[in-house]
């Protein structure tokens, strides 16, 4: 492929990724329990876009902030899903360099590390929120709130990343993106 080609498809794939980002809080089902909400495959786009490149995963992350935004959630949940940037850049970035770690026990490890980096972040900005009283929550059970918000936060990146894999594998497949240049060359 040339590097033209490449490039477009890149671009393409990147606001195709961008697009499901930013419909993806519209349209799918969710379980809303303010501050958090657990939306069905919110991270997916972000996570296969960290497959690609960083650039593609801070844009994808954007998008979907950007979709929570127009949903009409609480505005917490835009704040977290504003966060995504963090992980997805850092996730994004080691993957660029480290392309191995899409691979049986090492991806796990990898998902473990990035969904604690994706709770930390999403719990801290939550907290400041609640703790400045910006939120419409303050002076509820912060601990509570907090505990709900790191537990199934944490669950559903490790579930989503893992549904992100297994779409990214068959669609590299049929669409070749260089995502799996190494598994391509055997």
């Amino acid at each position: 492929m040339n590097k033209t080609r490449k490039r477009l498809t890149l671009l393409t794939t990147t606001a195709l990724l961008t697009a499901l980002a930013i419909l993806i809080p519209q349209v799918m089902p969710k379980i809303v329990i303010p501050p958090a909400s657990f939306t069905l495959a919110s991270h997916v786009p972000i996570m296969i876009a960290m497959l690609i490149s960083p650039l593609a995963a801070v844009v994808v992350s954007l998008g979907s902030a950007l979709g929570f935004l127009i949903s009409g959630l609480p505005i917490e949940i835009t704040f977290r899903a504003a966060t995504h940037v963090i992980f997805a850049l850092i996730g994004a970035t080691f993957l660029w360099r480290h392309k191995s770690y899409t691979h049986g026990v090492k991806f796990q490890i990898f998902n473990v590390v990035i969904a604690l980096i994706h709770t930390l972040a999403e719990v801290a900005i939550v907290y400041l929120l609640l703790t400045v009283g910006f939120s419409h929550l303050a002076g509820r059970n912060l601990g509570s709130l907090l505990l709900i918000l790191s537990i199934g936060g944490f669950v559903h990146s490790l579930i989503d990343f893992n549904i992100a894999l297994f779409l990214a594998r068959a669609i590299n497949k049929v669409y070749p993106l260089d995502i799996f240049k190494d598994e391509l060359e055997k």
